[in-house]
């Protein structure tokens, strides 16, 4: 057996391993959004109209980065904050590191953020002796079952309620037994109250921030950001350079679009503006029995750092072909309305950090296009998700322009591709599966003039084991 096949076989078995212990869990939960997300679009006057605008926006937005970069930074410090500019993972978390140590801090909060898993600053965090908790449910949940997430929204969509309960009941031991959503959620309301109240510092991701104001948007379901940034005295935000927009009014079309993109809702339940360091006084809390702050301190005790993260982006702004990731927002309605994620969920779908047809610029461009090559195939280009995103990405296309460079190289020739997916005798290094899926139209042609003789051969024995050794389809 070759190690090509051996691979192939194992990617199978993993598949399969995937659709019958999370298919079920990810493809009611990703239907579920569909559904709502209909409804929900079908509110807006101008849906189309709306994702134009916020296109428009993020276009933008990416053209003008070094200057809006440099325009925040004066917002940001201006209010008494602080900017920092990271090149790459490393480079933030050794920020965040010392900013956590000069903070004194033994706990740090966190509500979610897709960029803090792209940059794992939770290890960091803990191998310089703190103790880190996530706060948003989903999140809280994989923390304790030491799983990564598998969707960008929905971080814990593969798992059902049946099983976050023997997690919990495994791992903490409650008295009472957690039967309910109800139970399980109050449970760990009660548990992360505590963290919260002993944390020294909060951490917060940002769906958008303004470069004219500062402002950091938060779109969350739980509340959990506001109470991490309110009960701390230091709060650190990390956001990729994506994030930032022109001016406060560009987050309009957003806050309209994000919710119903994503999950259905016509706005979440918590739409959070933070201009920090914000007005809120820190608190103190004392003894085990007190429910609010004891004592408040002034109004501009609260220290702010705001790190935007570079970590490939820059390079990416600067490739055409790649360019276009930079205008998501995180919505999930790619990964949503997916056929294969439906079923297997981004645990197959889905890379380093990120899931679903939109990870595959995003993997490439931070994680590097080995990365991406776990799953590109997933991707079979039906451009359904075109459709169903609040900014237009053409996402089969990038999918195909990652998929090119892993099969030729970086540098390749990508003539071939506005030419019919027809690869030519002098490219060179195209195995028999590539080159017969870059004749397909070719290939099924001749299938359909010869049908009878085709399907009979397709049916002979012995033709599909053949098949699946030497092109790797069944």
């Amino acid at each position: 057996m070759s190690g090509k096949s051996a691979s192939r076989e194992e990617k199978a078995a993993r598949i399969r391993r995937l659709l019958a212990t999370e298919g079920e869990s990810v493809e009611r939960n990703t239907q579920g959004f569909n559904r709502g997300r209909y409804e929900a679009v079908a509110e807006l006057s101008d849906y189309e109209g709306l994702k134009d605008e916020a296109r428009a926006i993020k276009e933008d937005a990416i053209e003008r980065l070094p200057e809006l970069i440099e325009r925040v930074r004066e917002s940001v410090e201006a209010n008494g904050g602080t900017v920092y500019l990271a090149e790459d993972a490393a480079d933030a978390n050794r920020y965040v590191r010392e900013v956590v140590r000069d903070a004194d801090a033994e706990t740090v909060v966190k509500s979610k953020s897709m960029t803090t898993e792209e940059l794992e600053v939770n290890d960091a965090l803990a191998e310089a002796g703190a103790e880190v908790w996530e706060t948003d449910l989903g999140e809280f949940v994989l923390q304790v079952a030491d799983e990564a997430p598998s969707h960008i929204v929905a971080p814990a969509i593969h798992r059902s309620e049946a099983d976050i309960a023997t997690l919990f009941e495994e791992v903490f031991g409650p008295e009472e037994p957690l039967e309910t959503a109800d139970d399980l959620t109050r449970f760990a309301r009660e548990f992360l109250a505590e963290k919260i109240r002993e944390a020294d510092v909060g951490m917060t991701g940002a769906n958008f921030v303004a470069a004219d104001t500062g402002t950091l948007t938060l779109v969350t379901s739980e509340g959990n950001a506001r109470k991490s940034v309110a009960a701390t005295d230091t709060h650190v935000a990390v956001a990729g350079v994506e994030k930032l927009l022109p001016t406060f009014e560009d987050v309009a079309p957003f806050v309209e679009l994000i919710g119903r993109s994503g999950t259905g809702q016509s706005i979440t339940s918590y739409v959070t503006f933070l201009t920090p360091p914000g007005d809120a006084p820190t608190m103190e809390f004392e003894g085990e029995e007190t429910e609010a702050a004891s004592e408040v301190g002034g109004e501009n005790d609260r220290e702010f750092h705001l790190v935007l993260v570079d970590n490939g982006r820059t390079a990416m702004r600067e490739d055409d072909q790649l360019r276009e990731t930079l205008y998501c927002i995180r919505c999930s309605a790619c990964l949503n309305s997916c056929a294969n994620f439906q079923h297997v969920g981004g645990h197959g779908f889905g890379g380093e950090t990120y899931s679903g047809g939109i990870a595959t610029g995003w993997e490439a461009g931070v994680h590097g296009l080995d990365s991406a090559a776990e799953f590109n195939d997933f991707c079979t280009g039906c451009t359904r998700c075109v459709n169903q995103c609040p900014v237009k990405i053409d996402v089969p296309w990038i999918n195909t322009v990652v998929r090119d460079r892993l099969n030729r190289g970086a540098e390749g020739n990508f003539d071939f591709l506005v030419e019919g997916l027809t690869p030519d005798e002098e490219s060179g290094g195209l195995d028999l599966q590539k080159r017969l899926f870059g004749n397909f139209p070719t290939l099924a042609k001749l299938g359909s003039a010869t049908a009878p003789v085709s399907n009979w051969l397709a049916r002979a024995p012995g033709v599909r084991a053949l098949a699946e050794r030497t092109l790797g389809v069944d």
